[in-house]
């Protein structure tokens, strides 16, 4: 294994996984791990009187964050590089009449 990879012991929800991921992002790997887990948590007590399943539960959550997902994805603001294209272009069209 490189070394640059190491194996930790993940808590998804109620239970631990093996998971092999690089020293630098131990940390965010936990962190989302956690998130998961209070995710989690956070819908079997919203929906504690359904009668849920965990996989429903799974489910809900997958869903929360796909959503946030597609959310992020929409609203990203490109105009910056937009900005940016548009002013090499103007810059691109002068050294041409230059020449």
């Amino acid at each position: 294994m490189n070394e640059d990879f190491f194996k930790i012991q993940l808590k998804l929800v109620d239970k631990y996984f093996p998971y092999t991921c690089k020293r630098s992002d131990e940390g965010i790997v936990r962190k989302a791990a956690k998130n998961l887990t209070d995710k989690y948590s956070a819908y079997s007590s919203r929906y504690s009187n359904a009668n849920f399943q965990s996989e429903d539960i799974l489910k809900l959550v997958g869903f929360h964050f796909s959503l946030e997902m597609q959310n992020r994805n929409n609203t990203e603001d490109l105009s910056p590089f937009v900005n940016k294209i548009e002013q090499l272009s103007r810059e691109l069209e002068e050294c041409i009449q230059l020449c």
